[in-house]
């Protein structure tokens, strides 16, 4: 494994060791955050399919009431009663941060339905098609906050699972790689100075 290039001095040991335990403590912190984030999408992803089912069966009731209208009042008469639908809803969006990652809180408050266009030309089914349409309204808001939630959520995820790649990896290795390569040189040192040592005394003892 690659190590950094630096004099084997017993300060540098002491440093690197001590980076070593705080880069452990980082890639710690980067695994437990991974954990919340795949937790958290996990959850909105069942709710994203709850929730797109049921706008899916709210279009679809509200597409074959639009059928219907069409052929009891033909094409031009129920684009006439489209114009006349008022959109008063209102839009709420908030803000909630979770790991860092700022999540969307959407609230659509809709009126009490009440068609926007006369009764002359019309009937039930056009009725029919403008309150399928306004109980459609009702999930949009929710669908498009967990939709929004996940994509933000992934994207954190991706940046998270390469930072845990290059410490685990890369950093925390070269660090692993260079205190060994240290410890070793200086052990080699101390072997040598402890020779001298013992040399210069057995110099000493026989000069005498």
């Amino acid at each position: 494994m690659e190590r950094m290039e630096m004099p084997a001095t017993r300060s540098n040991l002491i440093r690197l060791k001590d980076e070593l335990v705080f880069a452990g403590d980082g890639l710690e912190l980067m695994d437990q955050k991974k954990e919340i984030l795949v937790r958290q999408i996990s959850s909105l992803a069942v709710r994203a399919d709850r929730v797109r089912a049921e706008m899916n069966q709210r279009l679809s009731e509200a597409y074959g009431q639009l059928q219907e209208a069409v052929i009891r009042h033909g094409e031009a008469a129920v684009e006439s009663a489209g114009l006349g639908l008022r959109a008063e809803e209102q839009l709420q969006v908030r803000e909630r941060s979770l790991m860092g990652v700022v999540l969307p809180q959407v609230h659509i408050e809709l009126p009490v339905f009440q068609p926007g266009y006369g009764f002359c030309g019309t009937g039930k089914s056009m009725d029919s098609t403008a309150a399928a349409i306004h109980r459609a309204m009702e999930v949009a808001g929710e669908l498009a906050e967990v939709e929004v939630s996940i994509e933000r959520l992934m994207a954190e995820l991706k940046k998270t699972l390469k930072r845990i790649n290059v410490l685990a990896r890369i950093y925390v290795p070269r660090y692993q790689a260079t205190i060994k390569a240290i410890e070793v040189s200086l052990e080699e040192k101390e072997r040598e100075a402890l020779f001298r040592l013992r040399r210069i005394r057995s110099q000493s003892e026989y000069n005498r």
